[in-house]
C-alpha cells in the first residue's frame, strides 16, 4: 500500500494591497512600537522612515508588483537615491526598506521579504576606530581658534564637554538652559528628557553667543530663511535665522579639522575622561549610555592616553629632591673639601 503523503499548507498571499495603504499600517506601527529597550520609536526614526519610504517604493502602486517587475523597480530607487551617499546611509536606508517588507511579509502582503531584497546587499562598512581619538590639546586649539565662528566653536564646545550626540544638542533652546548649574535640558532617543553637564568654557562662549537673546534655537544657521516651510519653534524671532541642521554642522567641523565628525567630539571626550579616572556610573550619565558594556573601550586607555601619563610620570621624577639622609650626606661633603664629591 502506497503511504500518504501531507502536504504542508503554504500560506497564501493575500490579494493585492495598494502600496499606499500598506505603507501607512507599517508606519502607524512603527510610530508606537516598543524595541528591545522598552522605548517607542523615535520621533526621528519615524520621521526617517516617512521620508526614505516613498522613495524606495515610487512607482509601484502595490505590493503585489514585487514578485515581478516591481522587484527590479524597487532595487533601481534604492541604488540611485542612496547608493553614491555612502554605506551608512545606503545601509540605514535599505533597513528601513527591509523592516516594511517584513511587517508587509507578516500581515501576507508580500511572499518572503528576503527574496524581494535578494541581490540588494548591505555596503561593507567599516567598523569605527575604537581608538579615533582626538589631542586635547588639538581640541583645545581648535575651539580658541577664532578664524571660525564663535557659533561654530561654541557647538564644538558644548559637544565635547557633554559627550552627547549631535542632534541631542542641536535641538537645544535657551529656554533649555540652566546657565547658573552649568546644565542643559534634552530629549535623547525614544523621547527620555535628560541633563547635560557642561563645562566653565562653554558657559563662557555660550554667554558670548547668546547676548541679547532670550529665546529660540541656541545654534543658528548663517542665512535667514522665512518661507513657512520651517516650523515656528526652528527659528529664531530676532534674526529669522533657522536652527542649525547637522548636515549643515557636520561639514563645519570637517573643514575646520580636515576629516573629523561631530561623533569624534563625543568619543574623545569619553575617552578622555576614562583615562582621567572616571567610573562607568560618571561615564553614563554623561553619555546616556543604559549598557555598561558599551563603555568597555572608553575605559581602556588609548596610547595617547598612556604616553601623556608615561610623560607625567618623567616629569615628576626630573623634580626629585633629596631627604634629610642625602642632604646630610651632602653638607658633611662639602663642609669637608678633601672628601670625595658625590
Amino acid at each position: 500500500m502506497t503511504p500518504t503523503r501531507r502536504l504542508i499548507p503554504v500560506p497564501m498571499v493575500s490579494a493585492a494591497i495598494p502600496t499606499v495603504a500598506a505603507l501607512g499600517q507599517y508606519l502607524r506601527w512603527l510610530a508606537s512600537h516598543r524595541g528591545r529597550s522598552g522605548s517607542v520609536t523615535s520621533p526621528e526614526t519615524v520621521r526617517a522612515y516617512i521620508s526614505a519610504l516613498p522613495i524606495a517604493f515610487a512607482g509601484i502602486a502595490n505590493l503585489a508588483e514585487l514578485d515581478g517587475s516591481g522587484r527590479d523597480r524597487l532595487h533601481r530607487n534604492i541604488r540611485t537615491a542612496w547608493e553614491h551617499r555612502g554605506p551608512a546611509t545606503f545601509n540605514a536606508k535599505r533597513a528601513a526598506v527591509a523592516s516594511a517588507l517584513n511587517c508587509s511579509q507578516a500581515q501576507q502582503w508580500v511572499g518572503d521579504a528576503a527574496v524581494v531584497l535578494d541581490g540588494l546587499r548591505r555596503e561593507h562598512q567599516p567598523k569605527p576606530d575604537a581608538h579615533r581619538v582626538s589631542f586635547r590639546e588639538a581640541i583645545d586649539r581648535l575651539i580658541a581658534d577664532k578664524r571660525w565662528p564663535l557659533e561654530d566653536r561654541t557647538l564644538w564646545a558644548m559637544l565635547y564637554a557633554v559627550a552627547a550626540c549631535a542632534e541631542e544638542v542641536l535641538r537645544l533652546d535657551l529656554t533649555d538652559l540652566d546657565r547658573p548649574s552649568r546644565r542643559a535640558r534634552t530629549r535623547r532617543k525614544g523621547g527620555k528628557t535628560v541633563e547635560l553637564l557642561y563645562d566653565i568654557r562653554t558657559a563662557r562662549l555660550l554667554g558670548q553667543l547668546l547676548t541679547g537673546r532670550g529665546s529660540g534655537p541656541i545654534f543658528l544657521s548663517r542665512t535667514a530663511l522665512d518661507d513657512g516651510t520651517v516650523p515656528v519653534c526652528d527659528i529664531d524671532p530676532g534674526t529669522r535665522r533657522r536652527r542649525m541642521s547637522y548636515r549643515t554642522a557636520d561639514p563645519h567641523l570637517c573643514a575646520a579639522t580636515g576629516g573629523w565628525d561631530l561623533h569624534d567630539l563625543r568619543h574623545s571626550r569619553l575617552a578622555h575622561v576614562g583615562e582621567d579616572g572616571a567610573t562607568d556610573t560618571d561615564l553614563m550619565n554623561l553619555s546616556g549610555h543604559e549598557d555598561r558594556r558599551t563603555l568597555q573601550r572608553y575605559l581602556t586607555p588609548s596610547k595617547d592616553g598612556t604616553h601623556r601619563r608615561l610623560d607625567d610620570i618623567d616629569a615628576r621624577r626630573a623634580i626629585w629632591t633629596p631627604g634629610p639622609d642625602e642632604l646630610a650626606m651632602r653638607l658633611t661633603a662639602a663642609a669637608q673639601p678633601h672628601l670625595s664629591r658625590w
